[in-house]
């Protein structure tokens, strides 16, 4: 049974163990069965597998075939003897298997598309004939009653709502939040945060954590924040209400922290690993999006120095918007590499797949 997302990542915290493979470990006797079972990411991937092969074969027309077609595989996948010719197996297997998914979906879907056509086209029918009939009932029915003469007496106007004074926000509040960013408060986040990920980096490297699993992980954790932002830029262009405005912005950040956690969970086997790996997330994270932050507000400054004339100060913002903008193109694309860098799997793969927990056993 496939879990939703909330619902999945709930259970998951609870576990604390993080993902198993999709079979017995205890039974494992291959090399490629053994492997899955000591990497986490091998885990992950054997996982998405068993998706993809429940998926191709809930839409199987033939499923005995499938089945064959999958022991077949599973005797050619055991034949691996390193975790590289382990992994390709993987990925070209859930290839295939998405692609026969696809197909056979589609084949029902056409079928299922030409009935729901032609009772589309029956009940349209029936829905004229009634309509018509309604209409000569209401109109029969109107020509016997008499017109009023007089319209009802209008509501009175009700008085306008008037919101409550905000409370005061509570003193203990205001000094932590005082201390953290008028203080050094963000200082010593900062730095705590910097440690973690050079250490979360390190383990990355030796294969021990997984920061990304592959693009369209990395791509839906940095690109949340920059969809709320952009999305309440153009409900401000709109002159919507401020609140919608802020609240685009905050939900885009919220849902990004909500799957980067539901990511690293799913990616990493232990609470070491899977809370280093949140926290090296949220840090760079963070960091990219306060220093873009920084650079974009700075084009919106125009300064004048003491003693010099309005035309130099504008060429000279002119010049300094320039160096801004091609500051920003550049931290762009570094950190887009280094994303693209700490993805396992050098691919895109399904949004689904993405946000899909499943630990259901493979069907063989």
């Amino acid at each position: 049974m496939t879990l939703r997302p909330t619902t999945a990542l709930l259970l998951a915290l609870l576990a604390g163990n993080g993902m198993a493979a999709s079979f017995d470990c205890s039974k494992a006797s291959s090399f490629a069965e053994k492997s899955i079972c000591a990497d986490g990411y091998l885990s992950t991937v054997d996982n998405v597998l068993a998706t993809s092969y429940k998926k191709a074969l809930t839409a199987a027309a033939d499923p005995q075939a499938l089945r064959q077609s999958q022991r077949e595989w599973l005797a050619q996948r055991d034949q691996c003897t390193t975790q590289q010719c382990l992994d390709k197996a993987l990925g070209a297997r859930i290839q295939v298997l998405d692609h026969y998914a696809a197909d056979e979906q589609a084949k029902a879907y056409d079928a299922e598309q030409r009935v729901q056509a032609q009772q589309r086209e029956a009940q349209r029918q029936a829905q004229d004939a009634l309509a018509a009939q309604r209409v000569d009932q209401a109109r029969a029915a109107a020509e016997q009653q008499p017109r009023p003469h007089a319209l009802a007496p209008a509501a009175p106007l009700q008085p306008r709502y008037q919101a409550p004074a905000p409370a005061a926000q509570p003193a203990a509040a205001q000094t932590l939040w005082q201390w953290f960013f008028g203080g050094p408060g963000w200082k010593y986040t900062l730095l705590i945060g910097a440690c973690i990920t050079a250490f979360t980096l390190r383990r990355h490297h030796a294969q021990v954590a997984t920061l990304y699993t592959d693009y369209t992980d990395a791509a839906i954790t940095n690109l949340l924040p920059a969809a709320g932002v952009i999305i309440g830029a153009l409900c401000r262009w709109l002159e919507l209400p401020a609140v919608l405005v802020y609240s685009a912005g905050v939900t885009g950040f919220a849902l990004a922290i909500l799957y980067a956690v539901y990511a690293s969970i799913r990616s990493n086997r232990g609470a070491l690993n899977t809370v280093m790996v949140i926290v090296t997330k949220l840090t760079l994270i963070s960091v990219f999006y306060v220093l873009i932050g920084l650079l974009i507000a700075s084009l919106f400054v125009n300064t004048r120095r003491q003693g010099e004339s309005q035309a130099r100060a504008d060429a000279r913002n002119r010049r300094e918007k320039r160096a801004t903008r091609a500051q920003i193109a550049g931290l762009t694309l570094a950190y887009t590499a280094l994303t693209a860098w700490l993805c396992r799997r050098p691919m895109f793969t399904s949004l689904a797949d993405c946000l899909e927990f499943d630990t259901t056993p493979l069907l063989t």
